[in-house]
């Protein structure tokens, strides 16, 4: 093999492994000590990060919420439009009080639906309601996840275990999303990460 050769050949297993090292670097952001995936798998779909974000109370940071969606979008409407499985994803840094996300979900609930939707949403409330219930605090290292499934609706996991039940109403599922990303969210900056826009 003559030099020029083996120069080329050097050249490319460098530039190869330099694509490799910075595709591995992109693969995952630190986001207040917490790794985030760029992509994830779940029932069969990959999914890409749309945004991620650290939510503190005054200055302390409590947990990273970053959302997932087969296609990246700026708005609520848009996350509600991409077909397929969604996936919020909820990381505590320190311990979390679950109180304060369950009323803003419940107001979030009263902003998204109608009069008429409220009474059919009342039973899927009360067992979310008894969810948190039963995880008041949310420890240091827990992941809590959030997930739109087509065929089944709202599931929560909590540690990798199913909390309650599937709820099938769509208007839960964009009642949890406003409480991050919708008109009153819990940290504004945090809702312009998951949203993209920073």
């Amino acid at each position: 093999m003559n030099v020029p050769s083996m120069l080329f050949k050097s050249v490319l297993a460098v530039t190869a492994a330099l694509l490799l090292s910075a595709s591995a670097m992109s693969a995952t952001l630190d986001v207040g000590g917490v790794k985030v995936e760029d992509t994830l798998t779940i029932y069969n779909n990959t999914l890409l990060l749309n945004g991620a974000g650290l939510v503190s109370n005054g200055k302390a940071p409590m947990y990273v919420a970053q959302i997932y969606a087969k296609q990246k979008f700026k708005t609520l409407d848009e996350l509600f439009a991409v077909p397929g499985p969604k996936r919020l994803v909820l990381t505590a840094i320190k311990e979390v009080d679950t109180g304060p996300i369950v009323k803003m979900f419940n107001r979030s609930v009263d902003e998204t639906a109608g009069k008429s939707d409220r009474a059919k949403l009342i039973p899927g409330l009360m067992s979310i309601g008894e969810v948190f219930k039963a995880n008041r605090v949310l420890k240091p290292g827990d992941v809590m996840t959030l997930d739109w499934v087509p065929i089944s609706g709202l599931v929560i996991y909590l540690g990798g275990k199913l909390q309650g039940q599937p709820y099938r109403e769509a208007e839960l599922f964009k009642a949890a999303m406003g409480v991050w990303m919708g008109e009153f969210p819990a940290d504004p900056k945090v809702k312009d990460a998951l949203l993209g826009h920073m």
